[in-house]
């Protein structure tokens, strides 16, 4: 796997972000409140352009691990800022993720 740094996600991923903050923010807040001891969660989010899909959903630590390696996960919030949300977006079309500090 290869990864590159960009400025930021394709447009209609962060149209999508831009317009839907609010909503984005009480999801992440809710999840934390429902999970007691969590340091810090990851919006996780599935998407295609194409097929007019966005899914989002909070994951703790357990459900990322579905996704990607315990020490991963670890490294994306020890190297993350303490008072922004972690978006990690899936671009189905594009077969490639993104990571954004919200």
């Amino acid at each position: 796997m290869s990864i590159k740094n960009i400025d930021a996600a394709p447009d209609y991923i962060m149209k999508f972000i831009h317009g839907n903050m609010e909503q984005l923010c009480n999801i992440y807040d809710e999840g934390m409140f429902n999970t007691p001891g969590l340091e810090k969660g990851i919006m996780f989010f599935q998407c295609s352009q194409k097929d007019n899909k966005m899914d989002v959903q909070f994951m703790n630590d357990e459900m990322m691990e579905n996704i990607m390696d315990k020490g991963n996960i670890q490294d994306i919030k020890n190297n993350s800022d303490k008072d922004k949300k972690i978006f990690f977006i899936q671009d189905l079309d594009l077969e490639c993720f993104f990571l954004l500090q919200i």
